[in-house]
């Protein structure tokens, strides 16, 4: 791989690649605001000045030169720190806040603005500018951001993202000179359903997300990785939350699925990590008509109890599940079905869905199928039909008992009555639904925000989630509701974490034989053995 130098120090670089995008993939710091990975080079903020001491053929370039626009060569010496181009540095920070106006104190974006830092760090500290500062007022410009133009440095990141990233055109730069600005065209809001990346992606507090406006500043927010399980694709995100409160998602780069992208669907998705009213607080078993407040203990005692006096056989249970859980708690519940009551009889819903065909990546991000784990119940081959026909056939006999997981065919009426008549009917999530109602035992689970686990998107990828926030003190993650369930019925379900249920699945089941939990890592892995989803139906994009 060839190489050149940036400050005396040995670069590598791709044939054709930037010296800009070179250097901050080596770890190399240039300040910049238009540049960004996903879109095409503009070199408008000039930032990202450097000073090119040797072009590769022993010749100096003659004047500084855009890091993001001069493509690194073999041989190339770059300098980034010397006099020149701090003097550089400074005069382009300080045209750059002719206009700004300084109100860091009430602006969204202060603690993560990159005008802020760089101000700080290259800025010159002093202004020669003694007029009056342009003035536009505040616009609502979409359904999920706000613009506030006053703050805007013209770095065109928002311009080329509805032309380039969404193809919806609909918003721009005009006029010119001092009086340029950023606006939607022909005064209507935007309705993509990706505005959240322009927030995102704004190096400064002139678009912001309405969702997060004056909730929380951002330096006390405490960041963990994770999924959007918002639907099928997976989206790598960062869930920001303080005080035991998630705040916002943000999607977090992966160049296996989402890149730099999610929707605003996904963003809103951290209300439900909130929600406290329909929350299941403690276990519950059922005293008359009514559910009353019990033990762990006196849960899974009870139930070992009703199950040994009803002795019930291969076809006398059932499982259902959505595909809302992670591929551990799938795991769990088909082999407590299979060791317990040698059952093969664990349902999900697994209806047709489609997916967008489209030259813009960033609209396949949005599916129909609104679970993040289909692929993972196709591979552990749980069983599911569009129609529900197994299902039906099944419910239609004498039923003794069912285990009911998250709030699978909630729809389903006839499912629920007939369901409502079985002897003994366990449901295990982390909210109250139609099937809470209906069960003699609930045991309280937990949203993926709060517990370890794996998932397998649309592209069979395995990700990871990992503990965002503090769970409730009386609720227990599925996987372990699963695991201590079996222990009670007197089962070897010896499993003390997600690790160890996630090494029984690779030895059990071919499409995840070889994996471990630890090779998932940042990025996910994908499945060992791959299939089709007959499920899925592509559908060519609409204008």
């Amino acid at each position: 791989m060839p190489v050149f130098h940036i400050d005396d120090q040995p670069v590598e670089f791709e044939p054709g690649e930037k010296i800009l995008s070179a250097a901050l993939r080596n770890g190399k710091k240039i300040p910049h605001y238009c540049y960004h990975p996903g879109m095409s080079i503009v070199a408008t903020c000039r930032m990202c000045v450097v000073e090119i001491v040797d072009l590769g053929n022993g010749r100096p370039a003659p004047k500084l030169q855009t890091a993001c626009s001069v493509d690194a060569a073999d041989g190339m010496k770059v300098e980034t720190m010397n006099k020149k181009v701090e003097e550089g540095r400074k005069l382009v920070n300080e045209f750059l806040l002719i206009n700004h106006p300084l109100d860091c104190p009430i602006c969204d974006q202060s603690g993560e603005c990159t005008l802020q830092d760089y101000s700080f760090e290259y800025g010159s500290g002093k202004s020669e500018m003694d007029y009056s500062k342009r003035v536009y007022g505040w616009r609502n410009i979409g359904t999920f951001v706000s613009l506030e133009r006053n703050r805007c440095i013209q770095c065109s990141r928002c311009d080329r993202f509805t032309r380039e990233i969404t193809g919806t055109n609909e918003f721009g730069m005009f006029n010119r000179g001092h009086e340029l600005t950023v606006d939607t065209y022909t005064d209507r809001p935007m309705t993509n359903k990706f505005q959240g990346n322009m927030a995102d992606i704004c190096p400064v507090g002139a678009i912001t997300e309405k969702e997060f406006r004056f909730k929380r500043r951002v330096w006390k927010l405490k960041k963990n990785r994770s999924i959007c399980t918002g639907c099928s694709t997976g989206c790598n995100v960062t869930i920001e939350h303080d005080r035991n409160e998630v705040f916002r998602l943000k999607p977090h780069e992966n160049q296996n699925v989402n890149k730099w992208w999610m929707c605003d669907e996904g963003r809103l998705s951290y209300r439900i990590m909130n929600e406290r009213k329909t929350r299941i607080n403690s276990p519950l078993g059922r005293v008359g008509q009514n559910l009353q407040d019990i033990s762990w203990e006196e849960a899974y005692r009870a139930i070992a109890e009703r199950i040994i006096e009803m002795a019930p056989k291969e076809n006398e249970v059932i499982a259902l599940t959505d595909t809302h859980a992670s591929n551990e708690e799938l795991f769990l519940l088909k082999k407590l079905l299979k060791d317990g009551f040698l059952s093969d009889n664990v349902f999900c819903p697994l209806p047709k869905w489609e997916q967008i065909e489209s030259e813009f990546f960033i609209n396949t991000l949005i599916t129909t199928d609104k679970s993040p784990n289909r692929a993972g119940a196709l591979a552990l081959k749980i069983k599911g039909d569009a129609k529900n026909v197994g299902v039906k056939n099944l419910i239609d006999r004498k039923l003794k008992m069912a285990i009911i997981l998250g709030c699978p065919f909630e729809k389903e009426n006839d499912f629920h009555q007939k369901i409502k008549q079985t002897q003994l009917v366990i449901h295990i999530g982390a909210y109250h639904n139609c099937w809470s109602d209906i069960a003699d035992v609930v045991l309280p689970g937990q949203n993926y925000s709060e517990k370890k686990g794996t998932f397998t998107n649309k592209l069979q990828q395995v990700q990871t989630t990992d503990i965002a926030v503090q769970a409730l003190r009386r609720s227990r993650p599925e996987w372990q509701i699963l695991a201590e369930l079996g222990q009670a019925l007197g089962y070897k379900f010896d499993f003390n974490n997600v690790n160890q249920v996630f090494g029984a699945m690779s030895e059990e089941i071919k499409a995840f034989s070889g994996l471990s939990f630890d090779q998932i890592g940042d990025k996910g892995i994908k499945l060992t053995k791959t299939f089709k989803d007959n499920g899925m139906k592509l559908v060519k994009e609409t204008t």
